[in-house]
């Protein structure tokens, strides 16, 4: 093979990869856009338990009826930033809270319930909205929709840099 058939393998190859996964991320965005907009029915969920899938991540459990039917689901949000300090002599209060934007914010220290920390930002029994598609109504969102989330923003800077990075190599490899 040829360098400059390398070349245009390199390009083609990662190149497209780079193409797929920008496509992917905007198709991804596109979804949960339309899936939120189709949320147009509100109903008051109640706050079950807690989910806790580890590192320091937690979410609400609600629950909600829809012409009396229960359905389950969970809060989402835009992403987690969880800040974790240790030492010996530092005493570290945790919390935890939402901003604005719906990111979950998460700091800990040596030694942390993330049980009571969930506690205290949802209490069990206490109320939330939660938004649901009338025609489908175990597809909703709880408080807010996200409408921009963390994968679908890194699948297009991931493709985005493969793109990037395939245009170089080929022009470097045709020098």
């Amino acid at each position: 093979m040829s360098e400059i058939q390398i070349a245009w393998l390199e390009l083609i190859t990662v190149g497209g990869l780079g193409i797929i996964l920008v496509l992917l991320g905007v198709i991804l965005n596109i979804t949960v856009k339309r899936q939120s907009q189709l949320c147009t029915e509100q109903t008051d969920g109640i706050v079950k338990g807690y989910g806790f899938p580890g590192d320091g991540k937690m979410y609400p459990i609600v629950e909600y009826f829809v012409n009396g039917s229960c359905y389950k689901t969970k809060k989402k949000f835009c992403g987690i930033k969880i800040t974790k300090i240790f030492g010996l002599h530092i005493s570290v209060k945790s919390e935890a809270y939402e901003d604005e934007k719906g990111w979950r914010h998460v700091k800990t220290g040596p030694i942390a319930n993330l049980r009571e920390l969930a506690e205290q930002l949802w209490p069990i029994g206490s109320k939330m909205a939660v938004y649901y598609n009338p025609n489908h109504p175990k597809k909703c969102y709880v408080e807010r929709p996200i409408l921009k989330s963390f994968a679908c923003e890194m699948f297009i800077i991931m493709g985005m840099v493969m793109i990037l990075l395939s245009v170089l190599v080929f022009f470097l490899i045709r020098l």
